[in-house]
């Protein structure tokens, strides 16, 4: 009896057939004789899954491949082809299947009974040395010098929608004005995405957004939204106008929600233009938005995001956009398997069976106690 490998199984939520168009119409293997994008795709992938530290690890890891070529469609890679295909290979196709991935997410996510939250931040990938300065140099800030990345997470499934990678110096604000706006979303966020128009621009779209208010915004009160019980975070609930010099607000009333914070010296100032839910419901809205950042970490501890395996931009932009697969393949793989522990103990209980055919290994186990008892069987006639 033939059973798929787990990691076989993972792959079966990746859509190779829009992979393999886009590597057709970018012609990225047309003059490929041993490395494909397919091959080069499936060796990221198991380095992200066995935590390879280097190119060198990277490529023993890649020699298990050889022993289920025909079931994964892949190969194993010598050390400098491998490195030759990180930096020339194109990004594209990769880009192209992260996305796809993501609108399955944002579909489960609309189709859903719940209520539709985005969670938007972004978070830097330093990039910094010999061999990254002559091209991430230019775009440095203050703070660091790399790459950025900006992204839109479900706190429901905990997974994200929405991904794309800019230079460091791009401001969240920038990339914020090119994502598409969904109606009914409710988009939580913090101080960095300050910009007035663009909230109008949601509210206008018929979307919802929550964030904290500058102490020095131009706001007029217009009166008490809500009564609130004594025993309630929330200290108080109002609606407020903003003054003259945000011009698109100026008509449009929003509410001032103050939580009491333990251990904060001033509360905390929330304003959303969501007038039906409860004061309690938008802090709470407010406090998923830690969420995102338990994402950033995970996928910075437990995937190849801090050190890699090339140093041109290309080489990083696939390191990158592998690891957004990796991560929403594990994701699909645990919803079908219906696993109810954390990503982390998925990852760890299968990080040395990947290429274990459990089905196989069951039928195998069957068939010994068969024969043993058929065995046992035949001995008590002999008696």
């Amino acid at each position: 009896m033939f059973s798929s490998t787990h990691l076989a199984q993972l792959l079966t939520a990746f859509p190779s057939d829009l992979f393999q168009r886009e590597v057709i119409n970018c012609g990225t293997d047309r003059y490929a004789k041993v490395c494909k994008s397919r091959d080069l795709l499936m060796t990221l992938l198991l380095g992200h899954l066995q935590q390879a530290n280097s190119l060198r690890s990277l490529t023993m890891m890649s020699q298990a491949i050889d022993e289920h070529r025909y079931h994964l469609n892949a190969r194993s890679l010598p050390r400098s082809t491998l490195s030759d295909a990180l930096n020339k290979r194109s990004v594209v196709p990769f880009q192209k299947a992260a996305e796809h991935l993501l609108k399955c997410i944002d579909g489960q996510q609309r189709r859903g009974l719940g209520r539709m939250v985005s969670l938007i931040d972004s978070t830097s990938i330093t990039l910094r040395g010999p061999g990254f300065d002559e091209w991430t140099m230019s775009n440095k800030t203050r703070i660091t010098q790399g790459l950025k990345v900006h992204t839109g997470f479900d706190p429901v499934q905990l997974a994200p929608t929405y991904i794309n990678i800019t230079p460091v110096n791009i401001n969240d604000m920038t990339d914020a004005l090119n994502m598409p706006v969904q109606p009914g979303m409710t988009y939580v966020f913090d101080k960095g995405y300050c910009d007035y128009g663009w909230w109008h621009r949601l509210h206008g779209a018929g979307a919802y957004f929550v964030t904290r208010l500058k102490s020095n915004a131009n706001i007029e009160l217009v009166r008490q939204h809500s009564l609130l019980t004594p025993d309630s975070p929330v200290m108080t609930d109002e609606i407020v106008q903003f003054g003259r010099r945000q011009n698109a607000f100026q008509d449009t009333p929003v509410r001032r929600i103050s939580v009491r914070i333990e251990d904060w010296k001033n509360p905390l100032v929330l304003v959303t233009n969501d007038l039906s839910s409860s004061p309690e419901e938008v802090a709470d809205l407010y406090k998923q938005r830690w969420q995102i950042e338990l994402f950033f970490k995970w996928i910075k501890q437990h995937l190849k995001l801090k050190r890699f395996y090339g140093f041109s931009e290309n080489a990083v932009r696939l390191q990158i956009y592998s690891a957004v697969i990796t991560y929403l393949l594990l994701h699909f793989f645990k919803k079908r398997s219906l696993f109810r522990g954390s990503m982390f103990d998925l990852t760890r209980r299968l990080s040395c069976i990947w290429f274990e055919r459990p089905l196989t290994r069951q039928h195998q186990e069957r068939r010994r106690r068969g024969t043993e008892k058929q065995k046992a069987e035949q001995g008590s006639l002999l008696l």
